[in-house]
């Protein structure tokens, strides 16, 4: 586990319980509503984190199943559910119960921007820069380079226009070229980092290390000394420039979306 140094967080759940609340405030969906301690969210489809219940807490009262497959079915949505260990124990049983499938099994993640940046390099030939709000030209290259339609730019705009922390969107540059981007959040001294992508053409040379660099180099002057990020446990590739990087996981989580 990261070392973290504050007061309020004194075991490892407790540190998963921060960063899931974090993570969920950084990526804000279209339509959200409370039932008791979970957290509905919609969001047009786009993104699963935007589209799922963050059931994080006590079961809610009542029949709580019905009212949230109600909620997702009147907007056109599948319903999904993000389990964790902040979930009831007996939740993923239940859902398994109800014909609800176990998909994209994630970690969460953390390290300390100093270690970070004793485990890069600065390379002089690119350049990083910053924005703090999205433009069309970061969001377009972002479609781009996830190979996402240009369908669901606006659905992202919202997500990134909906953010009400401080946050900035980073662009890695070779002769005003963009060959990488990321995204961070600020938030009670944690940076949550997502959206991390390079350019096929430039992998493997070192472009996400210095994304992670000036990220790094960005959050350590607003305050927050230690990052964050969510990585799906297959992504082998990921998770090794992250463990390189300094990471290592401090929980858990998956989705159960219902087989319609």
């Amino acid at each position: 586990m990261a070392k973290i140094n504050s007061e309020m967080i004194h075991s490892e759940a407790d540190l998963a319980r921060l960063l899931e609340q974090l993570a969920a405030n950084a990526w804000p969906p279209r339509e959200r509503a409370d039932l008791g301690n979970w957290r509905l969210r919609a969001n047009d489809g786009v993104t699963r984190r935007a589209n799922s219940v963050l059931a994080a807490g006590a079961f809610p009262e009542g029949d709580w199943l019905e009212a949230i497959e109600g909620f997702y079915r009147n907007r056109g949505i599948s319903p999904c559910f993000q389990v964790s260990n902040s979930s009831p124990s007996e939740l993923d049983g239940i859902l398994e119960h109800r014909g609800y499938s176990a998909i994209m099994h994630c970690f969460m993640m953390a390290a300390s921007c100093e270690e970070i940046l004793k485990r890069t390099e600065q390379i002089t030939s690119w350049s990083a820069k910053f924005v703090l709000e999205v433009d069309d030209g970061w969001l377009d290259d972002f479609l781009v380079l996830e190979g996402f339609p240009n369908e669901r730019k606006e659905s992202y705009r919202s997500i990134f226009k909906g953010i009400m922390v401080p946050k900035c969107f980073v662009s890695v540059l070779e002769n005003g070229e963009r060959i990488g981007l990321a995204s961070a959040v600020l938030e009670r001294g944690w940076a949550g980092i997502s959206n991390v992508i390079v350019d096929p053409r430039h992998r493997r040379i070192g472009v996400a290390g210095s994304i992670f660099r000036a990220l790094c180099e960005w959050s350590l002057v607003q305050g927050a000394q230690h990052i964050y990020l969510q990585v799906l446990r297959k992504n082998a590739g990921a998770l090794d420039l992250y463990n390189k990087l300094g990471f290592s996981v401090v929980s858990e989580y998956h989705y159960r979306i219902h087989n319609d």
